[in-house]
């Protein structure tokens, strides 16, 4: 489960604001309660100024031997800022910071390659010393702890989470796990946690992964900066919750499939409009099946019913649809009536609610979206039959000999034709997207001899208008044989379509 957002995640990073701090905090702080004063004891004040110096050098070399003399003085004698140990950890953390953007640097440099006298052979890890300056920040300063957080975000945190995003990006698993498990030590931020639970995904850690989405959720809160990344987050956890349940068994299955099924309402909650909003109402009346909670299934379209101007044919058509699982007959009928209202020709909408009113003997009132349903799919035998049902259920309730023969007659003649029909085609799938549609038709030739035949589609826009047309070939077909033919074409506001009868 690649992620689909990580490719414009990096950008958004580099416009973000949450790096605009300044250098060093004056005294007085940058808020009310915050206050680092940087200019005692006066080594301190002294460095402030070869700070800016060295961030102005002409070339690296000069730059690099400016900062060694910083890390010099603050790593020689430090009980000299014993008094102001906020303003001596703030100071560090900015020429840990700058040493840490330098090119070419290692991960773990010696310390007296920086500067330090002491321990100068040992390594030492720049995101471990800042991560350590600023705990001691915040130690001492206790009241700054919202400007630290937001002095973690800088460009050393941003550049481990672009090179986390990156490797994820291109599949480079261990390299994308360490350094999203580095920008985590600066700033517990939701873009690492975000490639922590793609790789724990691609390892087959899910539960893992579950948990890393969960702290993206959490951490993105109401931002919109993290709108897309939030919202991927809860789709795949709650898929990955889905297809845990799947796999599990007893009273396992029941637990995980009770918390796909929350998950699936929350996301559903959040974006009604999800394109993928009818598989998500299916997978949530799956998910409280696996969970016995069948009493809970009318949950998963009621929004539909209480608003139907807000919904879609297919997402009323997939309620309509879990209704009818759920032995709710009446919901089915509401909800296949809305279909039809909201797109006339959607014809998995017509021929379910063709069939909801023969299961609740309504036999006449199935002839209008019947006669609808021929006119898009007219070579589909069920279409057809249809007539016929609603023909043997008029018949059987008539009073009268003539009455009872005239429904026999129409029974018969719809029977007829629906078996008699040369090539018999099946809808196999209908895409519909902004400016595009395709419709996959699967032919059955059921005549002796016949082909090839010149498949015509028009799609429709909603009011049944045609947006565009077009046509392919079936090839030859032999008796009995099943082959599909692919209409595709270009066009926006396509809602439906219908094809030109093959005789």
């Amino acid at each position: 489960m690649r992620s689909t957002f990580l490719a414009g995640t990096a950008a958004l990073l580099t416009s973000s604001g949450a790096l605009a701090a300044p250098l060093f905090a004056q005294p007085g702080g940058v808020s009310a309660s915050c206050s680092i004063d940087t200019n005692q004891p006066k080594e301190l004040a002294m460095m402030s100024l070869q700070f800016q110096q060295a961030k102005a050098a002409q070339s690296p070399e000069q730059r690099k031997k400016m900062l060694m003399a910083m890390t010099k003085e603050l790593d020689t004698k430090p009980e000299r800022y014993a008094k102001n140990a906020a303003g001596y950890q703030y100071t560090l953390s900015e020429v840990l910071k700058q040493w840490a953007m330098e090119p070419g640097l290692p991960v773990a440099p010696t310390r007296g390659s920086l500067g330090f006298v002491t321990n100068p052979t040992e390594p030492i890890d720049l995101v471990d010393a800042m991560d350590a300056a600023y705990k001691a920040i915040t130690v001492a300063a206790p009241a700054c702890e919202n400007e630290i957080k937001a002095q973690r975000q800088n460009e050393v945190w941003l550049a481990q989470t672009q090179a986390a995003l990156t490797a994820s990006n291109n599949n480079q698993l261990d390299s994308a796990d360490f350094y999203a498990k580095r920008s985590l030590k600066l700033a517990d931020n939701a873009y690492p946690h975000y490639v922590l639970a793609n790789v724990a995904n691609a390892r087959g850690d899910k539960k893992a992964a579950v948990m890393h989405w969960k702290h993206v959720v959490q951490r993105a809160g109401a931002d919109t900066n993290y709108r897309d990344l939030k919202s991927g987050s809860m789709y795949y956890i709650a898929m990955t919750q889905f297809e845990m349940a799947n796999g599990a068994q007893g009273t396992e299955q029941q637990t995980m499939a009770r918390e796909a099924a929350a998950s699936l309402k929350e996301l559903l909650a959040v974006n009604p409009e999800n394109p993928e909003a009818a598989n998500l109402m299916g997978s949530w009346a799956d998910a409280l099946i696996m969970a016995k909670d069948t009493a809970a299934i009318a949950e998963t379209y009621a929004a539909v019913i209480a608003a139907p101007d807000k919904a879609t044919d297919i997402t009323a058509t997939m309620g309509g649809v879990i209704a009818t699982r759920a032995n709710k007959a009446d919901d089915a009928l509401k909800l296949f009536e809305i279909a039809v209202q909201r797109n006339p020709n959607a014809r998995d909408a017509l021929r379910n609610l063709a069939a909801t009113y023969y299961a609740k003997d309504k036999f006449k009132e199935m002839f209008e979206p019947t006669r609808k349903l021929v006119a898009i799919d007219p070579n589909n035998y069920d279409g057809w039959m249809m007539f016929a049902y609603a023909a043997q259920g008029l018949g059987r309730s008539a009073k009268l000999p003539a009455e009872k023969k005239a429904w026999t007659d129409s029974l018969v003649k719809y029977q007829t034709y629906a078996d008699k029909m040369p090539v018999k085609v099946d809808v196999a799938g209908f895409t519909r997207g902004s400016k595009s549609a395709s419709l996959t038709l699967a032919l059955e030739l059921v005549a002796a001899t016949g082909g090839p035949y010149d498949v015509t589609a028009e799609f429709l826009d909603a009011a049944g208008n045609v947006v565009v047309a077009g046509t392919e070939s079936s090839g030859p077909l032999k008796k009995g044989e099943r082959k599909e033919v692919t209409i595709k074409a270009e066009g926006t506001n396509i809602t439906g379509y219908r094809y030109k009868p093959l005789k």
